[in-house]
């Protein structure tokens, strides 16, 4: 005999319209950055009267982060195993295109059957105290040429944070140990 709610959700269903054979389908998670972590959010809405300007690194929501300049450090994402991701910064804090990123970070880095990757990095390019820019992150699917990005502002410091003492955004061998936002959607 069929459970109760088996037969409600597939009558809500009928009753609906809902094609349960999609609804079922995994969803294919986005490209997040777990570290550093954003300082930049969506665009804010403008009134129809005015013209629209919508910043290429988005609006900035809080302070810059500080991030290591001269010490071991790391670069922590989730997103579609396989996607390739580069990270590039720039010491312009109004970056209009991918072009103003001139400092390569690291380029091209696949993300983990896991669907996590992180690695450890030490600023390849010398840098000042204080000094503050933005890092640019991006995630390409090899497959179709589909980029999604995102930008942080950051300053640097003369500061350590290592992977191995945030063991949530940099587990060993790149598995998940705590499930990302897109994982309850």
């Amino acid at each position: 005999m069929p459970n109760v709610s088996t037969v409600l959700t597939f009558l809500l269903a009928f009753g609906t319209g809902i094609n349960l054979t999609s609804a079922a389908a995994p969803a294919h998670a986005g490209f997040h950055v777990q570290y550093p972590w954003s300082s930049r959010g969506a665009n804010l809405p403008s009134r129809p009267e005015l013209d629209e300007f919508h910043p290429f690194c988005r609006e900035i929501v809080h302070n810059p982060q500080a991030y290591a300049r001269s010490s071991r450090t790391f670069l922590s994402f989730s997103g579609h195993p396989g996607d390739l991701v580069t990270a590039l910064y720039t010491r312009n804090r109004v970056p209009k295109k991918r072009d103003d990123f001139p400092h390569i970070i690291l380029q091209d880095l696949p993300i983990q059957p896991s669907g996590q990757v992180c690695v450890n990095v030490t600023i390849p390019f010398e840098t000042k105290l204080n000094e503050m820019g933005v890092m640019y992150f991006e995630a390409k699917d090899p497959a179709t040429g589909k980029v999604q990005y995102f930008c942080t502002d950051v300053k640097m410091a003369d500061t350590e944070a290592l992977p191995e003492e945030h063991p949530a955004m940099c587990a060993a061998g790149n598995e998940t140990l705590i499930p990302m936002p897109d994982e309850y959607l």
